[in-house]
């Protein structure tokens, strides 16, 4: 008696070990596993979890951003350092010019008198305070002074001003009394100023 062999291509059985490698994998004949489904038809606690990981809170790095209102504008603070007073020097004065076509600009002057080794606000005209803030409407100049005959021997004119703008240009004169010429050796330029830290020896505050 012959018995007839099935006709047919068959599939070979997966042995015990394939089938755990796709059950590993989550899938079976090579398909991706499907994302576990609730009843109501939205993805389980556990799928949302992976989907948007939320199980582990994403680390913030650095500082928070301060809120606009409270993050102060920068400043460039410049200095003539130490300047010896020229017995023909009685004021020393600051020229400024805003070459900006649209933008106002206010600086901040403060002369001090160092002749006792110690730094001696003094009163800067027209403010007539020892720390004068000044407004410069675009393309416009203004100047401020004050008055030095009383300086021993030697005094600092300080000036603070916007950062990152060129468009301000400043110098420094010691002038004699009328008619105002500039003396020998207390004359200081925008290129010759030398920048220092905000803030170092300074109290209050520049111009908002």
């Amino acid at each position: 008696m012959t018995i007839a062999k099935p006709t047919g291509s068959r599939k070979p059985r997966k042995n015990a070990s394939a089938r755990s490698r796709t059950a590993k994998r989550g899938g079976t004949n090579g398909k991706p596993a499907r994302q576990a489904v609730a009843a109501d038809g939205k993805p389980s606690a556990a799928t949302a979890c992976r989907m948007w990981r939320c199980c582990k809170p994403v680390p913030s790095f650095g500082r928070r951003p301060r809120p606009r209102r409270f993050i102060r504008r920068a400043r460039t603070v410049f200095t003539t350092g130490i300047l010896r007073r020229h017995p023909g020097t009685t004021y020393a004065l600051v020229d400024f010019v805003n070459l900006s076509a649209r933008v106002a600009r206010c600086m901040t002057v403060q002369i001090f008198d160092w002749s006792s080794g110690l730094p001696v606000a003094l009163n800067v005209t027209p403010c007539d305070a020892k720390k004068c803030n000044v407004s410069l409407a675009p393309g416009t100049s203004n100047f401020v002074y004050a008055d030095i005959s009383s300086v021993q021997f030697k005094y600092e004119v300080r000036i603070a001003k916007p950062a990152r703008n060129n468009n301000v240009v400043l110098n420094v004169w010691g002038l004699s009394s009328e008619p105002l010429v500039p003396q020998f050796g207390n004359n200081v330029l925008q290129h010759q100023l030398f920048r220092i830290k905000a803030g170092s020896l300074n109290a209050g505050r520049f111009c908002p």
